[in-house]
């Protein structure tokens, strides 16, 4: 009598929830080739590629197009971030979906990890992980960092890494306070985007922050205690120019219009913790402008922080010292 028949198997790639990948770029062919690689080289086996091109004039496209049927491409006008992430959502078919910016890297074991974490986690929606900064060496070159560099407190032998407790949890109140994702970390259930919706459009800048707030209503959120992106620091971005809209305020006052100072577990914000808050990114960015920019931004900016933290003889001295510059061009 012949032995049995071994069980069948199930196809490695039907058991696994599939990941969609969108990478919005624009301009980007020094690097876009080295992040599109960094997420086909994820060993997690069920996953797929967008990317999609806003309007690049450079060889980006090009570089896209050489990856064949490795990736979806898609070509629209520039229209900025949000544009294209939403149309990297449209396209989506995953059940779990990642963000991952054309400049940047993702480590080994990134989809792997957020995928079991999610899958052991069912009453969680979005995951996020560590990163870290990359700076070029003194040649403009990007070299991988050490070992010691990526180094973090978990075993890096785990499929699924503990999580950071005080970055996990209801997060909106802290976000209220600093845009503690990085979106190039962020992996989220397809059920929590279609909650949310799409990215605001009319947000040139912090749309990704104005999402995380907005998701951080529904979900709780946990970070990974791993490092599993490289952020790379370079003279190209757009996080070198400062803008004419303090969007940092705008996000935050947007999202205390909608819903206030208590968050969906009922934990409350400090009416003078906000006021400094919001008193301080206006500081900021109007010191900028002091120095760097337009000295009228720079005077409306501190006329705000002044309003909301009168206390501060800073923001009364360099209200004054915006409106000498203002009026006669002087510091």
């Amino acid at each position: 009598m012949p032995p049995p028949a071994p069980p069948k198997r199930e196809d490695e790639n039907t058991s696994r929830p599939l990941v969609s990948v969108v990478i919005p770029t624009h301009n980007a062919e020094r690097f876009i080739g080295e992040a599109i690689d960094s997420a086909l080289d994820q060993d997690y086996p069920h996953k797929e590629i967008i990317v999609v091109d806003d309007g690049s004039t450079d060889q980006t496209l090009d570089i896209a197009r050489s990856y064949q049927d490795r990736i979806t491409l898609i070509a629209q006008a520039n229209q900025g971030a949000a544009v294209a992430r939403n149309a990297g959502l449209d396209a989506a078919q995953g059940e779990f979906i990642a963000f991952l910016d054309s400049d940047d890297l993702w480590l080994p074991g990134k989809l792997t990890a957020q995928v079991h974490h999610l899958l052991r986690h069912p009453e969680i929606d979005l995951v996020f992980s560590r990163w870290r900064v990359w700076k070029p060496d003194p040649d403009e070159e990007f070299s991988m960092p050490s070992d010691e560099f990526l180094a973090s407190s978990d075993d890096p032998t785990k499929d699924s890494p503990d999580i950071v407790p005080e970055k996990s949890g209801w997060l909106y109140n802290q976000l209220l306070f600093t845009s503690a994702l990085h979106t190039i970390t962020v992996m989220a259930r397809r059920r929590l985007i279609e909650r949310v919706g799409p990215f605001d459009v009319e947000l040139k800048r912090g749309q990704d922050y104005d999402y995380w707030i907005r998701a951080s209503r529904h979900t709780q959120i946990h970070q990974l205690d791993r490092v599993f992106a490289l952020y790379r620091l370079h003279g190209n971005g757009c996080a070198k120019k400062w803008p004419h809209e303090n969007y940092e305020r705008i996000v935050v006052e947007k999202a205390l219009a909608r819903w206030g100072l208590v968050g969906p577990n009922g934990e409350r914000t400090e009416p003078k913790a906000i006021k400094k808050r919001l008193a301080e990114t206006s500081f900021s960015f109007g010191y900028r402008h002091y120095w760097e920019g337009d000295p009228m931004l720079a005077l409306r900016a501190f006329w705000h922080a002044a309003r909301n933290q009168p206390e501060a003889l800073a923001n009364w001295r360099y209200l004054a010292m915006s409106l000498v510059k203002s009026k006669w061009g002087q510091p």
